[in-house]
């Protein structure tokens, strides 16, 4: 009943440094037991939407991951729990199918993920299938795409005060294992990440071309490969600059050993090589643990706290947005709600008895 097999897309993936060769290896195995026809359909159209996520949409790898794992956990149900019912009985395809989004989701509630990873899973179920529908792997209509899909609760992020970016920076100063040139390091980190306003990734894939010297402006390649321009502060710029000169030292100091290094990089590690993500991550952890606070300190704090900032001063939304480089301002809303010093000063300046 399905839709005939369309040729495979010819996308190069040497651009992309996902697990998706993994997905079709895995989805492949399954080969050599006998499954329906509208399997290998399946297999073909998911393969071609990973493509399709990878090359055109330009994901980020770690959103092609998540996208590579659910998709063969949802063909992997499908092979054990619906395929050798259609099977056994061939006349019942287009209704087991069409139940199938919804039994699956079922089936995954069962497994006590958390809501979050829940939504992640039913989001990507639903690319998933309205690909296969509308590039006519099968026909529209076959899955049911009304399925239950768990809502995610509205917390607020936290941000951080401008005196709390001041207790961060003096136990940077304070740390006890870290030399100057890695205290100054990590101290630029701290504030571009502050009063720029940038991903995590971002930050870590910053480029000397890319900052304007003169006037702190930053050219960001962000999601999607969509490039914005952003700003850091003054004081960001000259930390910059004064462990831009104490880098020399450790390029000339392995400069003999002809060792490859990520020059380009704004921030390096002492091995001369990018500092990664997960380093930035594990570095605001141990920052934020050696300055005692209550919960701890993860690198996209600091892009809430930058936006609340910006909007307590009453900077307009669509701005906020565009140095978010948010593609939808609904992502950006979420800030208002923190905008609470500007809220509350309208209210004292407008209602006669709020005083």
């Amino acid at each position: 009943m399905h839709a005939k097999r369309k040729p495979v897309l010819q996308f190069d993936l040497t651009t992309t440094n996902t697990p998706i060769e993994d997905n079709l290896a895995k989805t492949q195995a399954v080969g050599n037991t006998a499954l329906p026809a509208c399997y290998s359909t399946l297999q073909a159209g998911v393969a071609d939407c990973l493509t399709y996520l990878a090359v055109q949409r330009r994901l980020s790898s770690q959103t092609l991951r998540a996208y590579n794992v659910d998709a063969t956990e949802w063909q992997g149900w499908l092979e054990q729990s619906v395929m050798p019912s259609i099977l056994t009985n061939p006349q019942q395809e287009k209704t087991l199918l069409y139940e199938a989004p919804s039994r699956f989701m079922a089936w995954l509630s069962k497994k006590n993920f958390a809501r979050s990873s829940m939504a992640r899973k039913a989001s990507s179920l639903r690319t998933l299938l309205k690909f296969l529908m509308k590039e006519d792997y099968f026909p529209v209509g076959t899955f049911n795409l009304r399925f239950h899909r768990p809502k995610l609760q509205q917390r607020l992020p936290n941000f951080l005060t401008e005196a709390t970016i001041e207790t961060l920076s003096q136990a940077i100063s304070t740390h006890p294992s870290w030399n100057e040139a890695i205290q100054l390091r990590n101290q630029a980190i701290l504030w571009v990440l502050f009063t720029s306003g940038l991903r995590v990734s971002e930050c870590a894939s910053l480029t000397l071309e890319a900052i304007n010297w003169q006037t702190g402006e930053v050219r960001v390649l962000g999601k999607g490969n969509r490039e914005r321009v952003a700003f850091i502060s003054k004081k960001a710029l000259n930390l910059l600059k004064t462990w831009l000169e104490k880098r020399i030292n450790w390029l000339q100091e392995t400069e003999s050993t002809k060792k490859k290094v990520e020059i380009d990089f704004v921030f390096l590690n002492q091995r001369l090589g990018r500092l990664t993500d997960r380093s930035i991550h594990r570095l605001m952890t141990e920052i934020g643990a050696l300055a005692g606070l209550a919960e701890p300190l993860h690198p996209h704090l600091f892009r809430h706290s930058f936006a609340t900032h910006l909007l307590n001063k009453g900077v307009e939304l669509r701005l906020v947005q565009e140095l978010l480089g948010h593609v939808s301002i609904r992502s950006t809303q979420i800030y208002t709600h923190l905008s609470t010093e500007r809220l509350r000063s309208a209210y004292l300046k407008a209602h006669p008895l709020a005083r």
